[in-house]
């Protein structure tokens, strides 16, 4: 059985993290979205459904006729219940949550048509599942899905062990890669587990309090402090006090400052002194920008810091007010409160006037990816060019 994950209509409600890739790219826990169905049904997605303008980047499969399919949407993520009841579907028969489809197993499907229920000869329903419909269920679940996936991945597993003069609190929940450096630092799983990957560089006075889960060759600086429910995944540079966030590969928060109950992209930093508030003055409830009616709408969640797409960045002493969304290659910087939605390609303070042209879109993504060895491929350009000729986003 090959299986294909598709973007539902949860795909616009997750921007601007969902701007620029499928919602099975989407990273919480220890894995994204794709890599953790791929490790409960244990083989790869044969493809992912997506966008056009983002298939050349994540669709693998040029045929359009596809035989023996398992057609999965995105946005839930897998269970032990979930996975028992896929391996037993027949040919046309459903899973669904509440009213939302999970899954489906087809024994034909053509690529550019859309499925039929009506042939459907079962349908089973779960009563539990999560369901990320939202950029705020990620950090939201985070702390759910961080446990989850440390015992469903570390199970039979042995960790390396730490070198120098650390201390550690409940051994038996921190799982280490190897290669990982540190010395003077705590490491407590009192709470929760943790999970660092090989590479790790932690440096001296730093203190995780788990869940947490750092990626590969990731480096905290002097006195980094990681709180519960944190993500953060490859190549980042991180410094200061994080909570419940989960922060994309290759993006920067070096220096002090705090995030909570935030999600940063890829290819995003933070200057020095940057703040976030993820809790009113009032402790009302907050108001999120929603991209489809264009406006403030309320939300039943009263800790929400920033939601930031991709290759946006802020400079140093940039305060952000609570639940502020920020979408991809945004520029901050002024004095003041900057505005509590921030259009992609644009730049600015409290004044967010002014599109940064397309040509220095480019010429910042090309300088942060060469720092990093990695290429600003034309494919990548091609999904900015998308996204700069559409308005409102």
């Amino acid at each position: 059985m090959n299986f294909i994950l598709y973007d539902g209509e949860e795909w616009k409600k997750l921007f601007p993290i969902t701007l620029t890739r499928p919602v099975s790219e989407i990273r919480l826990g220890l894995f994204t979205i794709k890599e953790r169905w791929e490790k409960y049904i244990g083989k790869n997605a044969y493809d992912v459904m997506t966008q056009p303008f983002l298939s050349e980047k994540y669709s693998k499969k040029e045929s359009a006729f596809f035989e023996n399919i398992l057609l999965i949407n995105s946005s839930f993520l897998p269970s032990e219940e979930l996975i028992q009841i896929i391996f037993s579907l027949k040919e046309n028969e459903t899973i669904f949550f509440k009213d939302k489809m999970i899954a489906i197993k087809k024994n034909f499907w053509i690529k550019k048509n859309i499925f039929s229920l009506k042939e459907n000869k079962k349908t089973y329903h779960v009563q539990h599942v999560i369901h990320i419909q939202y950029p705020w269920d990620v950090f939201i679940n985070n702390e759910t899905i961080l446990k989850r996936d440390f015992k469903f991945f570390t199970k039979g597993k042995k960790s390396f062990s730490l070198l120098g003069n650390n201390h550690i609190i409940c051994k038996e929940t921190i799982f280490l890669e190897e290669d990982i450096k540190t010395n003077n630092v705590v490491l407590n799983a009192q709470y929760g587990p943790i999970y660092i990957e090989k590479g790790v560089k932690i440096m001296e006075g730093s203190v995780i309090r788990g869940p947490v889960a750092i990626g590969k060759n990731t480096i905290l600086n002097i006195g980094s402090k990681i709180y519960g429910g944190t993500t953060i995944a490859s190549f980042c540079k991180i410094g200061g006090e994080i909570f419940n966030s989960v922060i994309f590969s290759y993006s920067n928060k070096v220096h002090d400052g705090f995030l909570g109950n935030s999600i940063l992209g890829e290819w995003c930093n933070l200057g020095a002194g940057t703040n976030i508030s993820n809790l009113r003055n009032d402790y009302q409830k907050v108001a999120v920008w929603n991209y489809e009616k264009k406006d403030f709408l309320p939300i039943n969640l009263q800790f929400f810091g920033i939601i930031m797409g991709d290759h946006s960045k802020c400079a140093i002493n940039t305060q952000f007010n609570t639940a502020t969304v920020v979408g991809v290659s945004g520029n901050i910087f002024g004095y003041g409160f900057p505005p509590r939605y921030i259009p992609s390609f644009f730049l600015g303070g409290r004044q967010i006037k002014k599109k940064i042209s397309f040509h220095k879109v480019c010429e910042t993504a090309e300088i942060m990816m060469n720092r990093r060895n990695i290429s600003f491929s034309i494919v990548d350009k091609k999904i900015l060019e998308h996204l700069y000729q559409l308005l409102d986003i």
